[in-house]
């Protein structure tokens, strides 16, 4: 069981916890090329952005984004008018620009570095929905030393309190990530190992996937964002008062039709091994109601090296639950441990059977199956279709009983 902080540390504290993070998490290549870094972000779904009025908003946050930083901005890919990265200058980006609004999907992306194989201190990407249908995305990255000074931490506000005043946004959320370069694939390994230590850092290289989060928000940060859609399921649920009112390390205003809350001074890294921030715990619980519980797809491609396999980003969703929740507020003396099912699924570290016993497929409704400990799980589940005859599918398992008649509920492994 993982403990809560009873005090949070000093702002003194938690900047110095950050700046050794930022060294700690920076990975280079043998030219001192950056791969990844500790990244401030700002990342939403929102609602018609593949229309014109939507497009248009992203080509003005686009210019804006251009023209505040034009010394830092040295590349861009827009996916609509080139097949890959260019240099970015005055000639490239008029050019895409002019032509941005003829295409179905808007895809566009600036960053500081080089080109799309190293990670800028700086980057907007943004992916409209196509024929406008579904959600579209965003995200803003900036340097982690703007939270080092009131007047960085007032920039990046700006830019929170701007994206929420100019676009529909369903969900999304702002705080720490780590960043990975455009060409993310090679470095899923890193963003996962980093984020499975440090539940504050969002896992934000495939958050573009966009399809997965149509029904609820994906996480919560130091800054979370609830929309028009989903704002009465929040506030209405019982105690949300009463929670607010015992925790004034949160704070919420309303920008634009978007609920902004807010989770303490400072944004969180969460290292699992210490005790866990209050208030991230708190605005989790309060979230629970509005959030994805079951994406249908893995946040990681396949790929080498360890990996988000779609069984390892449930446990990730439910990172920080917990069972001690009485009438919205948090018993810290509590012992009641958090129970989730056991899953396991073909791709990643999660393929091998831990127990013996019948298992079923969790996210379709499906044949159970007798798999022994110790065999790898099979790729594919069974389910019968209305005509009668049985399919098959990719599937995540879940234990429904066991052979040594032991519990099939158990502590998050995240």
């Amino acid at each position: 069981m993982h403990t809560i902080e009873l005090q949070t540390p000093s702002e003194a504290e938690l900047l110095e916890q950050l700046r050794l993070s930022e060294r700690e998490l920076l990975m280079l290549d043998k030219d001192d090329q950056v791969l990844s870094q500790l990244s401030l972000t700002i990342q939403i779904y929102y609602n018609n952005g593949g229309n014109d009025e939507g497009k248009q908003k992203v080509l003005d946050l686009i210019d804006k984004f251009k023209n505040q930083y034009p010394s830092v901005l040295r590349s861009h890919f827009a996916a609509f008018r080139s097949s890959g990265f260019v240099k970015l200058t005055d000639k490239s980006y008029q050019s895409a620009f002019a032509k941005a609004k003829d295409s179905n999907v808007l895809e566009w992306f600036l960053c500081s570095a080089e080109s799309g194989l190293f990670s800028g201190d700086y980057a907007l990407g943004v992916l409209t929905a196509r024929d406008n249908y579904g959600l579209s995305h965003m995200h803003l990255n900036f340097p982690i030393s703007m939270i080092y000074s009131d007047k960085g931490r007032k920039e990046y506000y700006d830019w929170i309190k701007y994206v929420l005043s100019h676009f529909e946004v369903f969900h999304g959320y702002a705080g720490l990530s780590i960043q990975l370069p455009f060409d993310r694939h090679p470095y899923q390994f890193y963003e996962y190992e980093v984020s499975k230590k440090y539940w504050g850092i969002t896992p934000d290289g495939a958050s573009f996937f966009r399809s997965e989060w149509m029904q609820g928000i994906r996480s919560i940060n130091w800054y979370t964002f609830i929309g028009a859609e989903l704002r009465n399921q929040l506030v209405g649920q019982p105690n949300y008062l009463d929670t607010m009112k015992a925790y004034p390390e949160l704070s919420v205003e309303e920008i634009g039709q978007t609920l902004s809350f807010k989770a303490g001074p400072l944004p969180r890294l969460g290292d699992k091994a210490l005790a866990l921030p209050l208030p991230y715990v708190v605005i989790n619980q309060l979230c629970r109601v509005v959030r994805t519980e079951m994406p249908s797809d893995a946040m990681h491609t396949a790929y080498r090296g360890p990996r988000y396999s779609q069984s390892e980003v449930y446990y990730w969703i439910h990172r920080w639950d917990s069972a001690n929740f009485d009438q919205g507020i948090l018993n810290l003396k509590g012992r009641k441990e958090e129970l989730l099912p056991v899953l396991g699924d073909y791709s990643n570290d999660d393929n091998i059977v831990p127990y013996t016993g019948i298992w079923i497929p969790f996210d379709f409704e499906g044949l159970g199956k007798e798999l022994k400990k110790g065999q790898e799980f099979p790729e594919e589940g069974e389910h019968e279709r209305q005509s009668g005859r049985i399919s098959s599918k990719l599937a995540v398992w879940k234990l429904a009983k066991r052979e040594d008649g032991g519990p099939v509920l158990l502590p998050n492994p995240f």
